[in-house]
């Protein structure tokens, strides 16, 4: 597992008593405004709430989460400085980069899963399908003939649509975009006829009926799409964890990493909390250590294979 892969110093009594001392930086791998800063400031703000942290978001975009990684992996192991991390720091950018200023298992300890970041296809109204199924069809029928936007090249949303497109046998052409927001912008434009991304930017798009929900590519149907199909549900394989979670650096003292867990996990498992990751399109996840670590190590070998089918290399 990967946690038992990591080595773990012995804390001090006087040291475990005193955590957190002093402020605790977190810093997030992606710009402002997305869904991985966005969950990073509502968990900060519920773990200070009762007056025990006190969290600073710092935000480290660049190279798909590689330059944040780096920095935290070369912190010092004192639990001041953690990541939140996703499926793409600690994933897919293994297979993407020839060489990652970081090893995604050797430099971390993780500490818990946070949540499962819903993705969905999406399409504009013009588009010839109304579910999954249809629009698997209509684009069997029209080889080579449909766009889909992403908000990047290698993100999450791009390699799960590559899994679908080999698993479905469809010849589709991917447009990537730098970010979701200017995707979003074409696909309800009618500029592209679909779109692979999360709920959280499509959300007033979908509530107005200015775009449609085709499918889900996460392998758990999400409580508020019931009747999305699951991208399992037409080509068996398809489906993708798309995860957000708690770093630190490898050699946090293991009383550090279980006080952060017990804190987190309490969070996650407030109702209010839970109702809010909902409408951004996110899933609370609470998990332990040890079964953050499997889900990492069991899900290398699905991006290793996505980013192949891909073809996407940095």
């Amino acid at each position: 597992m990967l946690a038992a892969g990591c080595a773990l110093t012995v804390m001090h009594p006087s040291f475990a008593q005193s955590y957190p001392g002093r402020p605790i930086q977190l810093v997030v791998p992606f710009s402002p405004g997305g869904a991985v800063d966005l969950l990073a400031r509502l968990v900060s703000q519920r773990l200070s709430e009762d007056g025990k942290y006190a969290i600073v978001v710092e935000n480290k975009p660049g190279a798909g989460g590689n330059i944040a990684a780096a920095q935290v992996a070369r912190a010092p192991a004192d639990g001041y400085t953690l990541l939140m991390g996703t499926s793409n720091t600690h994933g897919i950018n293994s297979y993407i980069y020839g060489k990652l200023p970081y090893d995604p298992i050797k430099d971390f300890v993780p500490v818990g899963m946070v949540a499962e970041n819903i993705v969905v296809l999406l399409a504009g109204k013009a588009f010839p399908a109304e579910d999954l199924t249809g629009a698997v069809q209509a684009m069997k029928e029209h080889p080579g003939k449909f766009v889909y936007a992403s908000p990047g090249q290698g993100t999450v949303h791009h390699l799960a649509m590559a899994l679908l497109a080999h698993g479905a046998g469809l010849d589709v052409v991917h447009a990537p975009y730098k970010g979701a927001g200017p995707a979003m912008t074409d696909l309800v434009a009618g500029h592209v006829p679909l779109m692979i991304g999360g709920i959280a930017p499509a959300r007033p798009f979908i509530e107005s009926g200015q775009v449609k929900v085709l499918g889900q590519a996460n392998a758990e149907r999400f409580d508020a799409l019931p009747e999305a199909q699951r991208f399992d549900d037409v080509a068996k394989g398809a489906s993708v964890n798309s995860w957000i979670g708690l770093f630190a650096p490898a050699g946090t003292p293991p009383a550090v990493v279980e006080q952060l867990n017990a804190d987190l996990n309490r969070v996650l498992a407030d109702a209010a909390f839970q109702s809010e990751l909902a409408i951004q399109g996110m899933v609370a996840k609470p998990t332990s250590p040890s079964e953050f670590g499997g889900v990492i190590e069991r899900d290398m070998a699905v991006w290793k294979s996505a980013v192949e089918m891909s073809g996407a290399r940095e």
